[in-house]
């Protein structure tokens, strides 16, 4: 198992291409990781589906 390292900005897309405008030590929000001059998308969440039931129900109360 591998440990992964921290990203930093100069590891961004956007610094790479020289999109970037700002200059702070910590990656931003908009980070994204730069993989063979391609952008990566953004990580986001699984999302769990609901039943309907639930989702009527909640509304209705």
């Amino acid at each position: 198992m591998s440990k992964r390292s921290k990203a930093t900005c100069d590891d961004c897309y956007f610094r790479r291409a020289g999109l970037c405008a700002l200059s702070p030590e910590t990656p931003c929000p908009t980070f994204r990781a730069e993989t063979r001059g391609a952008l990566m998308r953004p990580r986001q969440p699984q999302l769990v589906p609901r039943s309907l039931a639930e989702i009527a129900g909640r509304a209705a109360a």
